[in-house]
């Protein structure tokens, strides 16, 4: 009985971590993390099904200290790579760390949420997804590139 109980009170956590994914490393040697989540991706391209946020967890040690952290999204399309404006509160990577909060200290383990929204007018298209966090100084955290595709 006890385990069917933590059985059903573990299940949300273990559906919510979603697919460790293999990532690329940002250009410029930007620091890389430790570990990225997708939820619903068991394979390549990630798939993001319009009028679903595209929820992704990012594990990092950070390389310095940091006071805030912004999300930064660039998105390479067809061969152009524009800017993913995120809503200034999920821009806020701040509010939502797990498990900690800012100010970041050098070496500490930080996980990162990140719930993109993919809005129903996006074309069908695939994609590359640069991901990275900043300071308050622009200098990267954390940065990574997955190959996705809007469907």
């Amino acid at each position: 009985m006890f385990w069917n109980l933590l059985a059903i009170a573990l299940l949300p956590a273990l559906v919510s971590a979603g697919d460790v994914v293999a990532t690329r490393a940002c250009s410029n040697n930007r620091p890389t993390p430790l570990e990225v989540r997708v939820d619903n991706c068991p394979s390549f391209p990630c798939e993001l099904p319009r009028g679903i946020d595209a929820n992704m967890e990012m594990d990092y040690q950070a390389p310095f200290d940091a006071v805030t952290l912004t999300t930064r999204i660039m998105a390479t399309v067809l061969g152009t790579t524009v800017p993913f404006e995120l809503p200034a509160d999920r821009a806020r990577a701040c509010d939502w760390l797990i498990g900690s909060q800012c100010p970041v200290s050098e070496g500490e383990d930080v996980t990162y949420n990140l719930q993109m929204p993919v809005l129903r007018i996006y074309p069908r298209v695939s994609l590359v997804i640069e991901v990275s966090l900043v300071n308050e100084e622009e200098r990267t955290l954390a940065c990574f590139e997955l190959d996705a595709r809007v469907v």
